[in-house]
């Protein structure tokens, strides 16, 4: 029956449904809050994914005449699965930067003794890039970490720049992978430390096999970017998500509010509805697809806005300022899901069954 179409009710009642449509539209702006949380993994995604084929292995100062790294490098060097570049020189520091959400986030960096160990690497790595002018005194930085700075290929690097570091270096290359990190070349600091690499072996389980290997050796093994950035954030994301879960609660009382005085208005109509024998799974699911229809116009619309407003926010904006904020996520994703279900799933339950016992004999 025409009475029971939900696009009906839509197109005659475009106020009401508009007003409706708009706060259901906000749970669609989470997907965009989301989007902004996980920008903090575009800057450390690359840097995580070198790390992962990784680890530097260092002397420590209980090994007093260095027996134990004398002995374990020989151990690694014969292992056909790792690739061991010699000292590596001591770590540098890398070069903060402003992330998407506007604060500034750490540095992180990779020193090689030569040109030759940094070839190597960027090939596990999967690096592709003209190192031809890479020599001693290099460093390697990616396209948008230059633009952060304001920098380019044959600039130099040193404390003028940063704060912080020891040198001067210059810049050989700029990279076009989007690494928030600064691979050093540099072999004038002799140090007991080891670039040791695999193709075979990632993350914990390169480090577990290292470890393995070291029995109770007193040397150190640096741990992942992945651990320490997933240790670090992890109770910003247990903020936004319990942020998330607030904001549902709220917005779900509010829509719940005003579609309530939308249907209050409505009784005369579904009490006639039920006396002329439609019955209240009918009148359920007239409820249900008036508010889905609802629903899915606000997505569609919020969809639409959210990649407008990305595209354009990271053409004028980030991307000039070697910036990015992602056009999707996990995060933003299950942000949208769980509020949007936390607002409409009730509002159905009680709409549905408050029409369903509308009986127009009390009017």
């Amino acid at each position: 029956m025409k009475p029971l179409s939900a696009v009906t009710y839509v197109r005659e009642n475009k106020g009401r449904a508009g007003i409706a449509i708009f706060l259901l539209f906000l749970t669609t702006l989470l997907y965009l809050a989301g989007n902004y949380v996980d920008s903090i993994y575009y800057y450390w995604d690359r840097a995580m994914d070198y790390s992962d084929q990784l680890c530097v292995v260092s002397w420590t100062s209980a090994d007093v005449d260095g027996q134990d790294f004398n002995d374990y490098r020989k151990i690694l060097e014969a292992d056909e699965k790792l690739i061991v570049q010699g000292k590596s020189g001591r770590g540098y520091r890398g070069l903060p930067w402003i992330c998407t959400m506007g604060f500034e986030m750490g540095s992180s960096s990779m020193v090689f003794n030569s040109p030759e160990d940094l070839r190597e690497a960027f090939d596990v790595f999967g690096i592709e890039a003209d190192l031809s002018d890479v020599t001693d005194q290099s460093v390697c930085i990616s396209s948008a970490l230059a633009k952060q700075y304001g920098l380019k290929k044959g600039d130099v690097l040193d404390a003028s720049v940063q704060e912080g570091i020891e040198g001067s270096y210059v810049i050989s290359a700029v990279l076009e992978d989007d690494s928030f990190i600064v691979f050093y070349v540099d072999h004038s600091v002799a140090e007991y430390r080891l670039n040791v690499l695999s193709r075979e072996l990632k993350g914990e389980e390169l480090r577990d096999y290292l470890d393995k290997l070291r029995g109770d050796r007193k040397v150190h093994l640096d741990q992942t970017v992945r651990s320490g950035v997933n240790e670090e954030f992890e109770p910003f994301f247990y903020i936004f998500g319990a942020g998330i879960v607030l904001l549902s609660l709220v917005l779900s009382v509010i829509v719940n509010s005003v579609i309530t005085g939308q249907y209050v208005a409505r009784t005369y109509e579904f009490g006639v509805y039920r006396a002329i024998g439609i019955s209240k799974r009918e009148i359920y699911g007239k409820c249900a697809r008036e508010i889905l229809l609802m629903d899915l116009i606000a997505i569609l619309c919020g969809a639409v806005i959210c990649f407008l407003f990305t595209f354009l926010a990271n053409e004028l904006y980030y991307l000039p300022a070697g910036r990015y904020l992602p056009y999707g996520s996990k995060i933003g994703l299950y942000g949208f899901v769980a509020s949007n279900l936390l607002v409409v799933v009730p509002t159905i339950l009680l709409k549905g069954k408050s029409m369903s016992r509308a009986d127009v004999t009390e009017f």
